[in-house]
């Protein structure tokens, strides 16, 4: 398998254009090195590679180890070619045991920023949650994961669920219960992202049950973020947007500027 993965890199090594490795710089404000590959160039690479270059033949546990080994490269664009194989080519021979590689990704730090790490939350996390339900393993699996090491597992934590929790209960009898439990811990990370991620969880949470969700917001506006409650109460009424604004400025106002 140490043979293949320098032809992906050859191949996405020939598409990189400035312009794309300039907008990438942008996106991500230079927190990830880009070759300059465009998403959709990515893409064709990563299947043109896997059907013409050798990882089709492969054994299906070496097709998701070559999968996982994509994330060592040193480019963005390596990280969400190996999204790409776990979602398009191998989703459906995922099994909840390969779950905790999932977890070594982000304790290793080859998910490390918000763009992978939502990026994977959303096309392989959130997916394999939903392809499960109502049999709850891969949920519990990644719900374990608010207590992490890194603030981009714990993010994911809450991510992984935010197109399921417009569902509710409908997911599975507790689902609610369990987000919100979840969201107790992760609201007590300070890091932008694991407040944003919080955020982002209770707002698409609120259109199952947007009681739950003030009654959670009220209870910890001390531990919330001004950005994050601004994620929540984005989709409420104006009153309700003030009155939480309102309410949160007076448990954490914000520092005076410095003339």
């Amino acid at each position: 398998m140490s043979a293949l993965i320098p032809r992906l890199h050859a191949r996405l090594d020939a598409l990189a254009t400035e312009k794309s490795r300039l907008f990438w710089n942008r996106y991500l404000k230079g927190t990830v090195v880009f070759r300059g590959v465009p998403m959709a160039s990515i893409r064709t690479a990563l299947h043109d590679w896997w059907r013409h270059d050798g990882p089709a033949a492969l054994t299906m546990s070496e097709q998701k180890a070559l999968a996982i080994a994509l994330f060592e490269g040193a480019f963005g664009e390596d990280a969400l070619a190996g999204t790409i194989a776990l979602q398009e080519l191998l989703l459906e021979s995922i099994t909840p045991s390969d779950v905790a590689a999932f977890g070594d990704l982000f304790d290793r730090g080859r998910v490390a920023d918000w763009n992978s790490c939502d990026w994977f939350c959303v096309k392989v996390l959130g997916r394999l949650v939903a392809r499960d339900l109502p049999d709850r393993t891969t949920t519990d699996a990644i719900v374990d994961w608010r207590e992490a090491r890194t603030v981009w597992q714990r993010r994911a934590a809450n991510v992984a669920f935010v197109n399921l929790a417009r569902h509710g209960d409908r997911n599975f009898p507790g689902f609610v219960e369990l987000m919100l439990e979840t969201c107790a811990v992760t609201v007590r990370s300070e890091e932008r992202f694991a407040q944003t991620g919080v955020g982002w969880l209770l707002r698409e949470l609120g259109e199952a049950d947007q009681a739950a969700v003030l009654d959670f917001t009220r209870q910890h506006l001390p531990l919330m973020s001004r950005e994050a409650v601004r994620y929540v109460i984005e989709r409420m009424p104006k009153a309700l947007q003030a009155e939480l604004l309102t309410a949160h400025h007076a448990v954490r106002p914000r520092p005076t500027p410095r003339r």
